[in-house]
């Protein structure tokens, strides 16, 4: 009699995918714009480091209130930290596309197993980083409207 339960119970495959000329090329097509992307993210967030420490220089020197008709809570520090927190934030995933990009080339140019695995998980990393910032955000938006539409209803 067969042991049902043996086979049931695993959620490994017992025949692993191969991966084809063709996946490889398409692999390492993949990185090759991953790893372009990645040092645009660098940039970018380099950018956004020095603009939110020049913020602070910038708005401290000129009237904080006369640029701000709003009457913004916020000092310039604050303000720049934020900015400078929000690219430091976005450091990971591009470091994670970076690291999967090179450790994917790496793999298809000299064929290294281990290579290839700690691509993938990088990759992995990448989207579980962006799937929680993605949940977060929809959170955080969704109590921004909740308590927006509440004092809206409150103030009629």
């Amino acid at each position: 009699m067969e042991d049902i339960n043996n086979s049931a119970s695993t959620d490994v495959p017992t025949e692993l995918p191969q991966l084809t000329p063709e996946s490889v090329a398409y692999l390492h097509k993949a990185a090759k714009w991953g790893k372009f992307l990645a040092l645009l993210g660098f940039i970018m967030t380099s950018l956004m480091i020095i603009a939110g420490i020049l913020m602070s220089f910038v708005l401290n020197s000129v009237h904080f209130n006369e640029m701000m008709p709003l009457n913004s809570p916020f000092s310039p520090k604050i303000l720049s930290i934020f900015y400078v927190s929000i690219a430091v934030i976005f450091l990971f995933p591009v470091s994670f596309l970076h690291s999967f990009s090179n450790k994917a080339i790496k793999a298809v140019n000299t064929g290294n197993t281990k290579s290839m695995t700690s691509s993938l998980k990088n990759l992995k990393n990448l989207f579980v980083f962006l799937g929680i910032s993605i949940v977060i955000s929809l959170a955080l938006y969704t109590t921004i409207l909740l308590i927006a539409g509440t004092a809206f209803i409150f103030n009629i």
